[in-house]
């Protein structure tokens, strides 16, 4: 068995189908060649039992003596190279009469005998010579009584066993050929079937070479699905990838300035607040460029999690942390609503959404979250959407406002990063971003995981 699993999927298909096939050909040839010996033992009992009557027909009594014709029924049994033969044998078991074809042999003795006409298949001469028998016994009855006798009639069964030989090799060679037909068959259905995968081993083997950066997706639906999913795969970690890269190229590039200033700094009591706010202002940097790094985004096997109870408790957060502005809060949070994602990206996604709306907003808040069902999917999806009823912003900053470090106002507390962060995450997870705002009508946030 553990030497089976190591073949190859197409060996161990032909393996398979070899042996089906096998005992497929065997059932089917023993069945042509049990009904064909059938069909011949019956024509073998057939004419034997013609030949019994053929033969008491012939014959007479008289006087209690048996009359045997000259002209015998069939001529071959006047025929000492015959292969039929016929006896009359006395009720004692003595041999009265037997036909020329016997010669100085007899047909065996069979008993037990009826007044039906009985049939042999393992009976022989006493030559050892096998035959089919047949055997009638009869009570003829005469003016002087009754005369009983045994007539039985036997044949040779070479013939019929020749005939039952050239049929059975007839019937291999025919077996024989019909199975190479199907084994070619199969192997075509086999290669034809088996196609695909070779297909996609040989492009999994390019993209490995780097040969190509993607599978195709036109294979049959079972593995359409697969090479779909692959294809995510290798986009995700691509931008994963790219992503890092990225991260340290910005960090490298945003801790050039405070460096810069913090260098060209004395290092005396004077400086002290300047250079807090440089440091703090890398640690921001720092921060950021980690936790953009850190994103999970979208991943094809990713188990759900409930974020109902995390958005309340994100929630809750901001109620503390914006507890001076007394601002109120609408609330309408399904149950059970599964986000396909990493916990922290739906803690950062959420509470930087709703801590930019905790900052606009004159006196409401408004978060919705409830879970959906995109068309062509199996996952269900989520409508998340964050509005407040503060100033608004126009369409070219509302744009401008997700890029990093953007801030339209400077009075705000902030860095202008937290919107940045919540773009990075939705570009990572494939999902949705509108916003639905104007001047002086607030903003609302609406983004879609399908």
């Amino acid at each position: 068995m553990a030497l089976f699993s190591k073949l190859a999927l197409q060996t161990r298909l032909f393996l398979i189908g070899l042996t089906l096939l096998l005992i497929l050909l065997s059932i089917v040839g023993v069945g042509i060649s049990r009904a064909f010996n059938d069909s011949v033992l019956a024509n073998a009992q057939a004419s034997l039992r013609n030949q019994v009557l053929l033969m008491l027909a012939s014959i007479d009594v008289r006087d209690g003596a048996i009359e045997i014709p000259r002209v015998m029924p069939d001529p071959r049994l006047a025929q000492a190279n015959s292969e039929l033969f016929a006896q009359i044998r006395n009720t004692d078991g003595s041999v009265y009469w037997k036909s020329r074809s016997l010669l100085d042999d007899q047909i065996q003795e069979s008993l037990p005998i009826s007044s039906e006409i009985e049939f042999f298949t393992t009976a022989h001469l006493t030559n050892g010579l096998p035959v089919y028998s047949t055997a009638l016994s009869v009570e003829w009855e005469t003016e002087l009584g009754v005369v009983p006798f045994l007539l039985q009639i036997a044949e040779s069964k070479r013939a019929y066993s020749e005939r039952i030989a050239e049929y059975n090799s007839r019937v291999l060679v025919m077996m024989a050929l019909l199975g190479a037909v199907m084994l070619a068959t199969l192997l075509l259905l086999f290669s034809w079937f088996l196609k695909p995968l070779k297909r996609i081993t040989q492009e999994v083997s390019e993209v490995e070479t780097g040969q190509r950066q993607s599978f195709n997706e036109d294979y049959p639906v079972e593995l359409n699905q697969l090479t779909h999913n692959l294809n995510q795969l290798l986009d995700h970690e691509e931008r994963r990838i790219q992503r890092q890269k990225e991260v340290l190229g910005n960090l490298a590039h945003s801790l050039k300035t405070p460096i810069a200033i913090l260098n060209g700094l004395p290092f005396d009591q004077s400086s002290a607040s300047e250079a807090q706010e440089q440091l703090a202002h890398m640690q921001t940097i720092i921060d950021y460029q980690l936790q953009s790094a850190s994103t999970i985004g979208r991943r094809r096997f990713a188990k759900p999690i409930d974020v109902s109870e995390i958005s309340l408790r994100v929630v809750a957060s901001m109620k503390k942390l914006h507890a001076a502005k007394s601002t109120r809060i609408d609330l309408e949070i399904a149950q059970n609503v599964l986000f396909y994602g990493d916990e922290g990206d739906w803690h950062e996604l959420f509470g930087n959404l709703l801590d930019n709306a905790f900052k606009w907003a004159t006196s409401v808040v408004t978060v919705s979250l409830k879970q959906t069902q995109p068309l062509k999917s199996y996952r269900t999806g989520i409508e998340l959407v964050i509005a407040d009823d503060g100033p608004g912003m126009s369409l070219d900053n509302a744009k401008r406002i997700t890029k990093r470090g953007v801030r339209l106002d400077s009075q705000t507390p902030g860095h202008g990063l937290g919107l940045n962060i919540v773009q990075n995450i939705v570009g990572a997870y494939d999902a949705n971003l509108s916003v639905d705002t104007s001047e002086g009508s607030g903003t609302r946030w609406v983004i879609t995981f399908s």
